[in-house]
């Protein structure tokens, strides 16, 4: 874990989807050196850190009970998509009064300490924009939004939320590109897909 050196952030991973098409709870799959959740958490920054729960609430926090200094949020209607999550993360992230809110992704093993590292340096040079992640195809999490969007993090609805932010933002803005996007690991195939391609890696 990094040492704190950026103003006060607060990681929020979102871990409450269902896992429909994986066909069973993704999270707790083996990614290498611990399940996909373990990862997400072990790569959070050093910062307070909270998970928000879903649809498998008690496993979620049993699979993370021997870690410590996890807050955890639970969302009841984590069926109403993501932005749902975001306000429920957003809400009990709220307590550090936090200059920032780190969105990140539970079922995105490919991320690293020094991938987040890059976002929270961006945030440090640039704390009145929005800091977020390039894909092919948008912009996205994992994001950094100042602490002035929390009302419309808390607002969002369905799957709009942070997406629609940093569409909507336009030059406010920072736009941090890695060498690899980030994989979403959503059904057997690319579980498959991404256990093959790491063990080429290593």
């Amino acid at each position: 874990m990094a040492e704190e050196s950026h103003p006060l952030l607060v990681t929020i991973i979102l871990a409450a989807g269902e896992s429909r098409r994986m066909g069973k709870p993704k999270l707790f799959l083996d990614v290498g050196k611990g399940s996909m959740l373990q990862h997400a958490v072990n790569v959070a920054l050093d910062h307070p850190l909270v998970v928000v729960t879903g649809a498998y609430p008690v496993q979620t926090q049993d699979h993370l009970s021997g870690i410590e200094g996890i807050t955890f949020a639970h969302n009841p209607d984590w069926e109403k998509g993501m932005a749902s999550s975001i306000a429920i993360g957003v809400r009990a992230a709220s307590r550090y009064n936090p200059a920032g809110y780190f969105i990140t992704l539970a079922d995105q093993p490919s991320l690293s300490v020094e991938s987040l590292a890059l976002l929270a340096d961006s945030f440090l040079r640039n704390p009145d924009k929005i800091v977020a992640t390039w894909y092919p195809e948008r912009l996205g999490v994992p994001a950094i939004f100042p602490a002035r969007y929390k009302d419309d993090l808390l607002s969002g609805e369905g799957q709009r939320g942070a997406r629609s932010l940093i569409k909507e933002a336009g030059d406010e803005v920072e736009v941090v590109r890695f060498h690899q996007p980030p994989v979403d690991i959503d059904t057997p195939e690319e579980y498959r897909n991404w256990i093959e391609d790491r063990t080429k890696r290593y």
